[in-house]
């Protein structure tokens, strides 16, 4: 890029007009007036540099480029401080593949003019070519913030782009208004910055910026559904439920897989399962009927992350459930995985290691379902002859419980790069295979699908996925632990990866903390007299559906002297439409349903349990950590069991207790069970001594014993 030196003025001296004149005929590509109007101008004053490089720039212009680096040097000999004689004159050992002398001249520029953006604009093309990308990034980052017109639109939105990949996130995001401010209604720049606040937690700025995106492309898919996703996880339900239909209606036609997606999730999370499951029956049609309309990757994505962590909310049919999952994982392993060539074929020789290097991906290593359920494990599995290695495979929220993982293991790996806001996946393999890991453990499967990316790489010689979801169906040579509960002998057919039975249950703890409360004062606070039964549900709005609800009233029904307290994350006003149109249905008072608002810790939640006498399980997706909760507060529990393993989770608890009480098969039985345990004290009573005698030391049962399990889990682990 070549500097104009000058302009023209009025009432100048003859030879700058001169020189100004032959600026403009520069400009109009008559060059040999030009060339003539400058020999004049040095005529009149040969001592003047910038008519030097006026004529410097034109002679490059004819291809004469040692020429015009001898008259760039007769300006600088006049002129030393000329900015425009440096950067012009390193423009042509930029030409001629001299690049420490190109970087030499840009320097000189910007340190006679900080300011002078064309220089460092300039010197990031160097930079670029020897291929120091960082540095490249840092000069033309520079030379954009000076002068946002410099690269015009397309160059600021690919800086955004290359920025937020390498995770500079503030910088992408200014970049990106720089290209707003050369085209205030360019769509993806606004997309992308609420993007990126959403990945920050700015929520409430991230919603300004994707609703300009709307603004200015209604149809911008991409920004509706982060804006969809904003509200959604916000708890925000109805407006939610309107930004969702508002993405089917401006984008249903173009973009028909992802807007039924978002349909399904938003109105499971708001509890309105029964329209969920007609937007996800008319998805899975198409998806039958021609399986080749997926053709966008991030719809491959959308389908194996989002719409198969919804069938088992919605659907206890293990066939059916497994040949989706078997044809969608199909289109996901060819098309976002990809083979793989660097998969290990050694195995593990336990013979000739001192110790047993375990690693364990997850985003919960905190408050949650998977961190509660997995710590008391991990813990014990320390004490073996291990060395446990963590890697978040998400940004982590730390919490107490990540001090107390931290505390119990070799290795708690903090991953450093960000890129897009988003964990680096290369980055975690690496970490993997350098720490030499002998057997991989996956928490999350599909419902992280990072994971599922760093098992198809196999970056150790075992990989197993356990605890947090069903198998991820990716590959014959991995494996998925369970126990014979969960899933019986004649279940491996449905299956992609080996099952691996655990001897007793798929999990075990030693028990949960909770905030200490007198009973009879928690149910005088709550207006709940000491003598009614209380029945207790903790159905979310995914687990929330008719069925349950009638099952619930069925009972209530039955057992005169009872209520039913429904406490759970979902929309407030979803589920009590529900109930009342049950209790409706069912001549029973509305005002025998009791709703409770979410506590702010698990400590405070798990003080509901003294309140309750009987707790009734969701189905088709039972409760997991909550179910495991209200048995460690010896809280009896009513659960219908399935075909799937999510659904047959408190069965397996259940069995591990060797409790014999309130399994059911159908919902029939399922009423039964809770009319049975509300009525007869007695009945109830036995369940609660079979619960209190299963954590006595001398009769531990196994879902109470996480020494045993990890000593099992390192037995099950040496046989693979």
């Amino acid at each position: 890029m070549n500097i104009s030196s000058s302009s023209p003025h009025s009432q100048t001296p003859n030879f700058q007009a001169l020189t100004a004149q032959a600026e403009i005929y520069y400009s109009q590509g008559r060059l040999s007036e030009a060339i003539a109007c400058c020999r004049q101008s040095l005529n009149l004053q040969p001592n003047w540099a910038s008519t030097y490089v006026t004529l410097a720039n034109i002679i490059q212009a004819q291809g004469k480029v040692s020429e015009a680096i001898n008259l760039y040097y007769r300006a600088i000999e006049l002129n030393p401080e000329l900015c425009q004689a440096h950067v012009n004159l390193g423009s042509m050992f930029y030409r001629q593949g001299k690049l420490d002398e190109a970087i030499a001249c840009y320097r000189k520029a910007i340190q006679l003019r900080p300011d002078m953006a064309p220089a460092y604009w300039n010197l990031a093309k160097v930079w670029q070519q020897l291929g120091k990308l960082d540095e490249a990034i840092a000069s033309q980052e520079k030379a954009l913030k000076l002068n946002p017109n410099l690269g015009g639109v397309e160059v600021n939105l690919n800086q955004g782009y290359k920025l937020a990949e390498e995770g500079k996130l503030d910088e992408a995001i200014d970049s990106w208004q720089r290209a707003i401010t050369v085209n205030p209604n360019l769509a993806e720049a606004y997309s992308q910055i609420g993007i990126i606040l959403r990945s920050q937690g700015k929520f409430s700025e991230a919603i300004k910026y994707l609703k300009k995106a709307i603004e200015v492309r209604p149809n911008y898919a991409t920004a509706h559904q982060h804006l969809c996703g904003i509200f959604r996880d916000g708890n925000n339900y109805v407006v939610a439920r309107e930004a969702v239909t508002n993405y089917y209606q401006q984008c249903g036609e173009i973009d028909p897989i992802m807007t039924g997606i978002y349909l399904i999730s938003i109105y499971q999370v708001s509890g309105l399962n029964e329209i969920a499951k007609d937007r996800f029956f008319d998805l899975e049609a198409k998806l039958k009927e021609d399986m080749t309309i997926v053709k966008k990757v991030v719809d491959i994505k959308a389908l194996y992350g989002n719409f198969l962590f919804s069938v088992p909310y919605l659907r206890d049919d293990i066939q059916i459930n497994s040949n989706l999952y078997k044809s969608v994982s199909k289109v996901y392993r060819q098309f976002v995985l990809k083979p793989q060539n660097n998969h290990f074929s050694t195995p593990v020789n336990f013979d000739n290691k001192n110790l047993l290097k375990i690693g364990f991906i997850s985003s919960h290593f905190n408050r949650h379902s998977i961190g509660w359920c997995s710590l008391d494990i991990i813990r014990e599995l320390g004490k073996l002859n291990t060395e446990i290695y963590l890697y978040p495979t998400e940004r982590l929220k730390v919490d107490d419980q990540t001090q107390k993982f931290s505390q119990a293991v070799t290795k708690l790996y903090v991953p450093k790069k960000y890129p897009q806001g988003s964990v680096d996946v290369r980055e975690i393999i690496t970490e993997i295979q350098q720490d030499k890991i002998d057997i991989l453990i996956d928490l999350d499967s599909l419902s992280l699908p990072i994971n599922t990316q760093i098992l198809n790489d196999k970056p150790a010689p075992i990989c197993m996925s356990w605890l947090g979801f069903d198998a991820p169906y990716i590959s014959e040579n991995n494996y998925f632990l369970c126990d014979l509960h969960t899933h019986p002998q004649d279940r491996d057919k449905y299956y992609m990866e080996k099952l691996v039975r655990m001897p007793n249950s798929f999990v075990a703890t030693s028990g949960f903390q909770r905030i200490e409360t007198n009973r009879a004062n928690l149910r005088k606070s709550q207006r709940i007299g000491l003598d009614q039964i209380v029945y207790l549900c903790l159905a979310p709005g995914r687990k929330f559906n008719r069925d349950l609800i009638k099952a619930q009233i069925a009972i209530l029904k039955q057992v005169p002297n009872s209520i039913l307290i429904h406490k759970a994350l979902g929309d407030i006003e979803v589920f009590q439409a529900a109930y009342h149109q049950a209790c409706k249905a069912e001549d029973v008072s509305i005002h025998r349903i009791k709703f409770m608002e979410r506590f702010p810790t698990e400590e405070e939640h798990r003080s509901i349990y003294s309140l309750a006498d009987i707790m009734l399980d969701s189905y088709p997706y039972n409760g997991g950590t909550h179910t495991l909760e209200a048995l460690w507060f010896n809280l009896p529990v009513v659960t219908l069991a399935g075909e799937q393993f999510l659904s047959r989770m408190g069965y397996s608890f259940l069995q591990n207790l060797d409790i014999k009480f309130g399994v059911a098969w159908s919902w029939n039985k399922y009423i039964d069970w809770g009319v049975k345990l509300g009525q007869n004290p007695h009945l109830r009573q036995e369940f609660v001594d079979k619960l209190v005698k299963s954590k006595e030391p001398e009769n531990l049962a196994p879902l109470w014993n996480p020494k045993k399990f990890a000593q099992d889990m390192y037995n099950t682990i040496e046989k693979l």
